[in-house]
Protein backbone atom coordinates (compact mmCIF):
# COMPACT_ATOMS: atom_id res chain seq x y z
CA UNK A 1 0.00 0.00 0.00
CA UNK A 2 2.75 2.48 0.86
CA UNK A 3 4.57 1.64 -2.41
CA UNK A 4 1.39 2.52 -4.35
CA UNK A 5 1.00 5.82 -2.45
CA UNK A 6 4.65 6.67 -3.12
CA UNK A 7 4.21 5.92 -6.83
CA UNK A 8 1.09 8.08 -7.01
CA UNK A 9 2.81 10.96 -5.20
CA UNK A 10 5.86 10.70 -7.50
CA UNK A 11 3.57 10.70 -10.54
CA UNK A 12 1.71 13.76 -9.28
CA UNK A 13 5.00 15.55 -8.59
CA UNK A 14 6.20 14.83 -12.14
CA UNK A 15 2.88 16.00 -13.56
CA UNK A 16 3.08 19.25 -11.58
CA UNK A 17 6.63 19.82 -12.80
CA UNK A 18 5.62 19.13 -16.40
CA UNK A 19 2.85 21.75 -16.40
CA UNK A 20 4.57 24.44 -14.34
CA UNK A 21 5.45 27.65 -16.23
CA UNK A 22 9.18 27.34 -15.60
CA UNK A 23 9.31 23.73 -16.77
CA UNK A 24 7.43 24.39 -20.01
CA UNK A 25 9.73 27.22 -21.03
CA UNK A 26 12.77 26.10 -22.96
CA UNK A 27 13.16 29.05 -25.33
CA UNK A 28 15.01 32.14 -24.16
CA UNK A 29 15.34 35.59 -25.68
CA UNK A 30 17.80 38.24 -24.54
CA UNK A 31 17.90 41.98 -25.04
CA UNK A 32 19.75 45.00 -23.74
CA UNK A 33 18.32 48.36 -22.70
CA UNK A 34 19.76 51.61 -21.42
CA UNK A 35 17.97 53.47 -18.63
CA UNK A 36 18.48 56.69 -16.73
CA UNK A 37 18.89 56.16 -12.99
CA UNK A 38 15.55 56.38 -11.17
CA UNK A 39 13.48 56.57 -14.41
CA UNK A 40 11.18 53.92 -15.90
CA UNK A 41 12.33 52.07 -19.00
CA UNK A 42 10.01 49.85 -21.04
CA UNK A 43 11.62 46.46 -21.73
CA UNK A 44 8.84 44.04 -22.65
CA UNK A 45 5.36 44.19 -24.14
CA UNK A 46 3.15 41.40 -25.38
CA UNK A 47 -0.36 40.25 -26.17
CA UNK A 48 -2.03 37.15 -27.59
CA UNK A 49 -4.23 38.12 -30.51
CA UNK A 50 -6.74 36.51 -32.84
CA UNK A 51 -6.33 36.97 -36.60
CA UNK A 52 -8.75 39.94 -36.48
CA UNK A 53 -6.46 41.64 -33.89
CA UNK A 54 -8.91 41.11 -31.02
CA UNK A 55 -7.56 39.71 -27.77
CA UNK A 56 -7.22 35.93 -27.62
CA UNK A 57 -6.87 36.09 -23.81
CA UNK A 58 -4.43 37.30 -21.18
CA UNK A 59 -0.84 36.13 -21.12
CA UNK A 60 0.75 35.00 -17.85
CA UNK A 61 3.85 37.16 -17.34
CA UNK A 62 5.96 36.83 -14.18
CA UNK A 63 9.29 38.15 -12.94
CA UNK A 64 11.40 35.06 -12.16
CA UNK A 65 14.70 36.73 -11.22
CA UNK A 66 16.10 40.18 -10.60
CA UNK A 67 16.43 42.99 -10.58
CA UNK A 68 19.14 43.45 -7.96
CA UNK A 69 19.21 47.26 -8.06
CA UNK A 70 15.63 48.35 -8.70
CA UNK A 71 12.11 47.09 -9.31
CA UNK A 72 9.81 45.93 -12.10
CA UNK A 73 6.17 46.86 -12.67
CA UNK A 74 3.94 44.66 -14.84
CA UNK A 75 1.14 46.83 -16.23
CA UNK A 76 -1.91 45.99 -18.33
CA UNK A 77 -1.82 48.67 -21.02
CA UNK A 78 -1.65 49.30 -24.74
CA UNK A 79 1.31 47.59 -26.44
CA UNK A 80 2.59 47.02 -29.95
CA UNK A 81 2.96 43.38 -30.97
CA UNK A 82 5.84 42.02 -33.04
CA UNK A 83 4.46 39.18 -35.14
CA UNK A 84 6.63 37.93 -38.04
CA UNK A 85 5.62 39.18 -41.49
CA UNK A 86 4.62 35.63 -42.46
CA UNK A 87 2.08 35.49 -39.58
CA UNK A 88 -1.55 36.42 -40.36
CA UNK A 89 -1.47 38.63 -37.24
CA UNK A 90 1.39 40.80 -38.57
CA UNK A 91 -1.20 43.37 -39.62
CA UNK A 92 -1.85 43.92 -35.89
CA UNK A 93 1.71 45.21 -35.35
CA UNK A 94 0.84 48.70 -36.61
CA UNK A 95 -1.47 49.70 -33.75
CA UNK A 96 -1.62 49.35 -29.97
CA UNK A 97 -3.63 46.51 -28.50
CA UNK A 98 -4.49 45.59 -24.92
CA UNK A 99 -1.63 43.60 -23.43
CA UNK A 100 0.93 43.57 -20.68
CA UNK A 101 4.12 45.58 -20.50
CA UNK A 102 7.08 45.47 -18.15
CA UNK A 103 8.81 48.59 -16.81
CA UNK A 104 12.13 48.66 -14.94
CA UNK A 105 13.19 51.44 -12.56
CA UNK A 106 16.57 51.47 -10.83
CA UNK A 107 17.05 52.41 -7.21
CA UNK A 108 17.72 56.17 -6.89
CA UNK A 109 21.34 57.01 -7.65
CA UNK A 110 22.25 53.53 -8.89
CA UNK A 111 24.51 53.39 -11.96
CA UNK A 112 25.78 50.17 -13.48
CA UNK A 113 24.29 46.95 -14.83
CA UNK A 114 21.15 45.14 -13.72
CA UNK A 115 19.29 42.14 -15.11
CA UNK A 116 15.67 40.98 -15.15
CA UNK A 117 14.29 37.62 -16.27
CA UNK A 118 10.58 37.17 -16.92
CA UNK A 119 8.66 34.07 -17.90
CA UNK A 120 5.86 34.41 -20.43
CA UNK A 121 3.07 31.93 -21.05
CA UNK A 122 0.87 33.10 -23.88
CA UNK A 123 -2.85 32.44 -23.93
CA UNK A 124 -2.41 30.04 -26.86
CA UNK A 125 0.17 27.90 -25.03
CA UNK A 126 3.55 29.26 -26.12
CA UNK A 127 6.15 29.67 -23.35
CA UNK A 128 9.51 31.40 -23.13
CA UNK A 129 11.86 33.34 -20.89
CA UNK A 130 12.94 36.88 -21.66
CA UNK A 131 16.24 38.12 -20.17
CA UNK A 132 16.97 41.84 -20.26
CA UNK A 133 20.36 43.31 -19.36
CA UNK A 134 19.92 46.94 -18.36
CA UNK A 135 22.70 49.53 -18.38
CA UNK A 136 21.75 52.25 -15.90
CA UNK A 137 23.39 55.65 -16.45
Amino acid sequence: MSHRATSIMAGLALLAFAVSPAAASNRMFTSQKTALSGRDVYFFGGASLNVDCSSAGRDDVRVVSGPSHGNVKLVHDGVFTHYNKSNDRAKCNSHKVNGIKALYRSSPGFKGWDQVTISVHTYDGDAFKYVTNIKVE
